[in-house]
C-alpha cells in the first residue's frame, strides 16, 4: 500500500464579495445599506482526497467546479475556510502564465530566482539554464524582460523551469495549454519522464482523454464536491 504524499480532509471554501464595492469611506457611511449586500459562491464543500506516493491523479469537471481552487489550496496558495491539508515531500507547482516570474527580469534571472526559492544549488541552476531556455524555445528573447514575451513564451518557460526543479510532488494546472502542437508533445515527454522517475503529481486538465493517458486515477468534481472517480488500468502490450 502506498504511503500518502498529499491528503486533505473536509475542505470547504466560499468566496464572498460586496455586490457594490467601494473604497471611499464617505460612500460606505452614506450608502451603508447598499454596501451591505454581498455575493457569495461555495467553491468547495467537504472535499477529501488522498494521493499516494508515486501516484498520478487527474482532476476533471466543468468550468467552475472547483478544480483549480482545490489545487491552489493543496499548494498552500489559497487558505481553506475549514478542513485540513497534509503534504509529505518537496512541492513544485505550475499555474497559469508564469506565476512567480518577475516581468522586469530576463529569462536567465527568473530561472535563477526560481531555483533559489526552491532551494536549488546555484551551480546546478547555472548548469541547467541554457537547456531550459532552449527547450522552452525562447533563446531569441533570452536577455529580454519577461514582459516582452508572448503569453505562450511565458508559459513555456514557466513549465520547463518547473519540470527542471527537483521535487517529490508536482501540481500542474492546464499544462497542455502552453503552446503549439510541437510544444504540447514536449509537455507529454516531460510528464512521461517525470512519472518514470516515480514522482507524485496532481493534474488539472479539460481533456479527459489526456488524463486517461497520463494518470493512474481521475477524480471528478461537480459543483464543488467530488462526484466520483475512475481508476485507469495499465495497458498490457501484446508481444
Amino acid at each position: 500500500m502506498r504511503h500518502s504524499a498529499v491528503s486533505c480532509t473536509g475542505i470547504h471554501k466560499q468566496f464572498t464579495k460586496h455586490v457594490f464595492p467601494s473604497s471611499m469611506l464617505q460612500d460606505r457611511i452614506l450608502r451603508w445599506r447598499r454596501h451591505r449586500k454581498r455575493w457569495s459562491h461555495t467553491a468547495l464543500q467537504n472535499v477529501s482526497l488522498s494521493v499516494g506516493q508515486g501516484e498520478w491523479v487527474g482532476l476533471y469537471g466543468p468550468n467552475g467546479c472547483g478544480k483549480t481552487t482545490l489545487l491552489r489550496i493543496l499548494a498552500g496558495l489559497l487558505p481553506e475556510d475549514s478542513g485540513h491539508v497534509s503534504i509529505t515531500g518537496k512541492l513544485s507547482c505550475f499555474f497559469e502564465l508564469g506565476v512567480g516570474f518577475h516581468p522586469e527580469k530576463s529569462a536567465v534571472e527568473n530561472i535563477y530566482m526560481h531555483g533559489l526559492l526552491h532551494g536549488v544549488d546555484p551551480s546546478v541552476i547555472r548548469s541547467q539554464t541554457d537547456e531550459i531556455i532552449e527547450r522552452a524555445g525562447v533563446a531569441s528573447h533570452r536577455d529580454l524582460p519577461i514582459k516582452c514575451y508572448s503569453s505562450g513564451m511565458k508559459m513555456r518557460l514557466a513549465f520547463i523551469t518547473t519540470m527542471r526543479t527537483e521535487s517529490d510532488i508536482y501540481f500542474l494546472d492546464e499544462v497542455f495549454a502552453v503552446g503549439d502542437l510541437e510544444f504540447q508533445q514536449i509537455c507529454r515527454e516531460e510528464l512521461r519522464l517525470l512519472k518514470a522517475r516515480g514522482k507524485t503529481a496532481i493534474l488539472v486538465l479539460h481533456e479527459l482523454k489526456e488524463l486517461r493517458e497520463t494518470c493512474d486515477r481521475i477524480v471528478f468534481l461537480e459543483k464543488g464536491a467530488i462526484s466520483g472517480e475512475e481508476i485507469i488500468l495499465p495497458v498490457t502490450k501484446s508481444l
